[in-house]
Parts: structure tokens; sequence; C-alpha cells
């Protein structure tokens, strides 16, 4: 999944997006589960960079993603990309279910201490 996504950024361009800036949210232009994402990250006093992708490029994603399951004989049932996708000083995090996931547990604030997102 991982190497997925890592590609589908380098396609778009954004290599240079995510390893210059803190924290990135990757999202579906006007989808709100990105700002959802937004919100909780400046909640807590980390102010993100927010990229929007196309439904063009949404829909590539989707079909080449589809495809690999398809392949792979695992395509019983197929699914979209996961948008918004997360970055944290230049690493994936994952997709919003997985940043929830994370501030849960009580190992956000420490990630985006390390990463030099807020200084508590």
């Amino acid at each position: 999944m991982e190497q997925f996504y890592m590609a589908a950024i380098k396609e778009e361009g954004l290599i240079s997006i995510v390893k210059r800036s803190i924290v990135v949210i990757v999202g579906r232009r006007a989808y709100y589960m990105s700002y959802v994402a937004q919100r909780l990250l400046e909640g807590l006093k980390a102010y993100t960079t927010m990229y929007e992708v196309s439904e063009v490029f949404v829909a590539r994603m989707t079909l080449i993603r589809n495809l690999g399951r398809i392949l792979s004989e695992d395509d019983k049932t197929l699914v979209t990309p996961l948008f918004p996708v997360v970055f944290i000083g230049g690493k994936l995090v994952g997709g919003l279910d997985r940043l929830i996931a994370i501030h849960v547990t009580g190992k956000l604030i420490p990630m985006l201490k390390a990463a030099g997102a807020i200084w508590l």
C-alpha cells in the first residue's frame, strides 16, 4: 500500500512538497474528510500544507489499484484509494482512519514533536 501511494505522489509531482513541509495532507478536491484531518492536526497546533488532487487523478489511482487486485486474483472487493493521505516529517502516516488511530493511542503528539510540527 505504501509503495502505491508513494508512486502516486511521485507521479503527481508532490515529492518536493512532502519533503519540504512538516505536515502534508493530500486529499480529493472539496472532500470533507481532508478537512477533518486538517482540523484534527490544527487542533493540536500543527499547521498543515493541504494539496488537493483532481478527480481525474483519483479515478486513475482507483483504476490502477483495482487492476492490481484483479491481477493478483484478490478481486472479490474492489476499492477506491484512501484519501486523504497524511505525511508527517516526510513519512507516510496513512489515511484519516490511521491518523485517528495514532491519535487515540497517544502516539500522534510525540510523532508531531519529533517532526518539529509542535513544541508543547
